[in-house]
C-alpha cells in the first residue's frame, strides 16, 4: 500500500539503508564528492522521493569529519501551490527540530541554510538499522523488548507533544536502533503538524490528509491529526514489532472492527489490552495522552510484581486464594479479584 503523502518533502528516511553506486545523481545535480557551504561532503544518496533527496555526508569542516544527514528540499511537483506548500513544511521540520533540541531520541539539527533556490536541512546521523529492516534481519521482537521500546517512545512522544507538535508518521521505517546504546530514535519530522494556536492557525499542510494508511489512524487520514494519532500509529508499530506482520496482514472482527493480531502469538493479556487500546478506531475510546499508557504500564508492572510477592508469601495457587475475605484490599486489587 502506498503512503498518503500530500505536503512532505521526503520519502522514507532510512539512515542505515545502502546508498546508491558511486556517483549517482539526486536530482541531477549533488554527486559523490561534492561539497555544501564548504563544509558538509556528500558521500552518497540514501533516498529519494516527490518533494526530496537524502544524502549521506561528512562535515570536513570539524575535527575527525563526522558524519551528518543531508536533506535537500527537491519537490518535482509543478504546481506552484504544492511547492509553496512543501517550503513551508520544510521550514516546519527545521523550526520544530531546533524547538526540541538536544534529546537523544530525536536527531539534532545541526544546520539549515539556502543556496540560491535550493535548501538544505542537516541533521545527526544515526547509526543503526531502523525497525523494518531489524525485524527483517532477526525476526519478531519478544514482549518485553517490544515494552521496553513502548516505554522509551511514550516518554519522547510526552515530550513532543508537550511542545504541541504531532509527529504524523510514526511507523517502523521512521524509527532507528541505535547500534551504540540500543536507544530508540524516531526520524522524519517532515510530516510535523503544529498545533500551537500562538505560532499557527493550523493551516499547516492545509489540514490534509498525511501519513502511513497501514500506521495512520482514520482521523489523521482526514485531515484532523490529534495527540493520539500519535499514540494509534505508535500502536500499529508494536503490533509488526510483536508479529513480524505489518497490521494490513491481519483480519478484522466484522462486528467490531477489531484488529484481530494477538491469536496467533504468546503475548500477555496486560499488553494486549493496553496496545488494543492505543488503536481503537474511536478517539472516545483510544488512550489520550502518552502520560495515560505509561500509567497503564506502571499500573501493570506494579501488579505483576505484587503477584509475584504474594505467590512467594503465601506459596498457594491463586486458585485457593480467589474468594478469600482474608486479605487485604491490595491483594484482591492486585490479584485482580473482583470483591
Amino acid at each position: 500500500m502506498t503512503d498518503v503523502i500530500t505536503d512532505r518533502f521526503s520519502a522514507n528516511d532510512s539512515f542505515a539503508s545502502a546508498p546508491l553506486p558511486a556517483g549517482t545523481a539526486a536530482t541531477g545535480e549533488a554527486i559523490e564528492g561534492e561539497v555544501l557551504a564548504k563544509r558538509y561532503q556528500i558521500r552518497s544518496l540514501l533516498s529519494s522521493g516527490g518533494f526530496g533527496v537524502t544524502f549521506l555526508a561528512r562535515n570536513v569542516y570539524l575535527p575527525g569529519q563526522p558524519l551528518c544527514i543531508v536533506k535537500k528540499l527537491a519537490p518535482i511537483a509543478t504546481e506552484p501551490k504544492l511547492i509553496e506548500r512543501a517550503y513551508k513544511q520544510f521550514d516546519l521540520e527545521a523550526l520544530s527540530l531546533s524547538r526540541l533540541g538536544t534529546h537523544a531520541q530525536v536527531p539534532c539539527l545541526l544546520d539549515y541554510f539556502r543556496l540560491g533556490t535550493e535548501v538544505y536541512l542537516i541533521q545527526e546521523y544515526i547509526p543503526g538499522l531502523v525497525l523494518n529492516q531489524a525485524v527483517g534481519k532477526q525476526g519478531a521482537f519478544p514482549e518485553v523488548a517490544v515494552e521496553q521500546f513502548l516505554t522509551q517512545m511514550l516518554h519522547l512522544l510526552e515530550y513532543i507533544h508537550s511542545h504541541q507538535l504531532i509527529h504524523r508518521d510514526i511507523k517502523p521505517e521512521n524509527i532507528i536502533l541505535c547500534q551504540t546504546d540500543r536507544r530508540f530514535v524516531l526520524l522524519d519530522f517532515g510530516a510535523v503538524e503544529d498545533i500551537d494556536p500562538a505560532r499557527s492557525t493550523r493551516q499547516n499542510a492545509a489540514r490534509s490528509a498525511i501519513g502511513t494508511p497501514r500506521f495512520a489512524p482514520p482521523e489523521q487520514l482526514a485531515g484532523r491529526a490529534v495527540y493520539a494519532s500519535d499514540l494509534y500509529a505508535l500502536g500499529m508499530t508494536c503490533i509488526y514489532l510483536l508479529t513480524g506482520r505489518e497490521p494490513s496482514h491481519f483480519e478484522t472482527d466484522p462486528r467490531t472492527c477489531e484488529l484481530m493480531w494477538a491469536q496467533q502469538i504468546d503475548v500477555s493479556e496486560g499488553l494486549r489490552e493496553i496496545i488494543n487500546k492505543t488503536i481503537e478506531l474511536s478517539l472516545a475510546d483510544r488512550y489520550h495522552s502518552a502520560t495515560q499508557v505509561l500509567t497503564a504500564l506502571e499500573n501493570r508492572a506494579t501488579r505483576a510484581k505484587l503477584r509475584t510477592y504474594l505467590d512467594q508469601k503465601y506459596a498457594v495457587s491463586h486458585a485457593t486464594r480467589v474468594g478469600s475475605s482474608s486479605y487485604p484490599a491490595v491483594v484482591h486489587w492486585a490479584l485482580g479479584i473482583d470483591r
